[in-house]
């Protein structure tokens, strides 16, 4: 449970109610931001809880190779966008 920091007498809140309050005086802003998190947040959730397979540990191990030069330096042509 959570307190209402804006009594003088003890109440107990629920999260709700807690994050209701402080929404209720935060700037239009900042409201806006929260609101965009949790519609994010909760698309986000979707997407992972309707995966239609099961991710399987080692399914391609040794599919998949790095080469000796992986870690070599990249030449300037491709930093500077150069064919």
């Amino acid at each position: 449970m959570y307190y209402d920091r804006h009594s003088d007498s003890p109440k107990e809140m629920t999260l709700l109610e807690t994050i209701i309050q402080e929404l209720s005086s935060a700037p239009e802003p900042l409201l806006l931001e929260v609101l965009n998190f949790l519609k994010s947040a909760k698309n986000d959730r979707l997407l992972v809880s309707e995966s239609s397979t099961p991710r399987i540990p080692n399914r391609h191990q040794g599919e998949i190779g790095i080469g000796d030069d992986f870690n070599d330096p990249l030449p300037d042509e491709f930093w500077l966008g150069e064919d």
